[in-house]
C-alpha cells in the first residue's frame, strides 16, 4: 500500500524540509541518513524512493535531488497527521511520556482511518501540535509555514542574555530516544522558557531554565526551534 511505503519515508521528509529547506537533498544523502536511522541498507531505502517515484509520489530533478509531487505531499501529510494525533492520544490521555508516545504511535497509525483520526482530533480538542511541538497537518500549517508564523529560529542562534520560548523539537530528534531523554533531563520541551548564557558554536550551548543552569551540545541546539516574543527581538535565519 502507498500509505505503508510513506510511513518510513513520510516522517523524515518533513524533517529534511525543516533542516535543509524545501529543496530537499540528494538521494545519496537521504539513503545514508535513513539507512543509518532505521538500520536498513542504503539499497533498501533507495528502492523505497524509486517505488515512490514509480507510483507518482516523488520526482527526480536534473541535479539528482528528489522532491515529492503534490500527491506525495498530500499522502505524506496524511501519514504525519495520523502519527502526531496518535502521539497526542498516547501522551494526553494514556499517560505515555514523549519518548514512549512517539515509539508506540508508529504501531497505531497503521490501522488509523481518516474517520478515526478526525474523531481523535475532536476528542482532544483539535490540538495544533504533537507533544514535541511539530504541527499536525489539517489542524495547523505545515513545515516552514508553521515556523514562519511562529517567527521561529534555531536555539543555536540565540544570543547571550536573550530569553526564548521553545516552539518545537526537530522531527529527526524524535527518532533518537537518547536525545529526547537528554532534553527531558535538561527541562527542554515545547513552551519552556530558556535564558541563553553562552552560545559559542565551538562549545556546549549553555542556558538557564526553571532556576537551573543547563547545557546541551551545540549540534543538538540546532535541532530545537524557539521564538523570542520580547519587543525588538531579531529572529534567526530559517535556513
Amino acid at each position: 500500500r502507498a500509505d505503508d511505503r510513506l510511513t518510513l519515508h513520510g516522517h523524515v521528509v518533513n524533517g529534511f524540509q525543516v533542516l535543509f529547506g524545501h529543496g530537499g537533498c540528494h538521494v545519496s544523502v537521504i539513503s545514508a541518513r535513513l539507512a543509518e536511522k532505521f538500520e536498513v541498507s542504503r539499497a533498501t531505502v533507495s528502492e523505497t524512493i524509486h517505488r515512490l517515484m514509480a507510483d507518482g509520489y516523488a520526482v527526480q530533478n536534473d541535479d539528482k535531488s528528489v522532491a515529492l509531487t503534490s500527491a506525495g505531499r498530500e499522502l505524506t501529510e496524511k501519514v504525519l497527521r495520523r502519527h502526531r494525533l496518535a502521539e497526542r492520544l498516547l501522551f494526553d490521555l494514556l499517560g505515555f511520556d514523549w519518548i514512549g508516545a512517539h515509539e508506540q504511535a508508529h504501531a497505531l497509525e497503521h490501522g488509523m482511518s481518516d474517520e478515526v483520526a478526525q474523531s481523535i482530533s475532536a476528542r482532544l480538542g483539535h490540538p495544533l501540535t504533537c507533544p514535541h511541538g511539530n504541527p499536525i497537518p489539517g489542524n495547523a500549517s505545515s513545515g516552514y509555514t508553521f515556523l514562519q508564523e511562529q517567527r521561529a529560529f534555531r536555539l543555536s542562534e540565540g544570543h547571550p542574555g536573550q530569553e526564548v520560548t521553545v516552539v518545537l523539537i526537530s522531527e529527526l530528534v524524535e527518532d533518537e530516544s537518547e536525545f529526547l531523554r537528554r532534553l527531558s533531563d535538561t527541562d527542554i520541551h515545547p513552551q519552556a522558557v530558556l535564558h541563553v548564557v553562552d552560545s559559542a558554536p565551538a562549545s556546549d550551548f549553555i542556558f538557564e531554565t526553571a532556576g537551573q543552569m543547563r547545557s546541551i551540545p551545540s549540534a543538538l541546539a540546532r535541532k530545537i526551534w524557539v521564538k523570542n516574543d520580547q519587543p525588538g527581538s531579531v529572529d534567526g535565519s530559517l535556513n
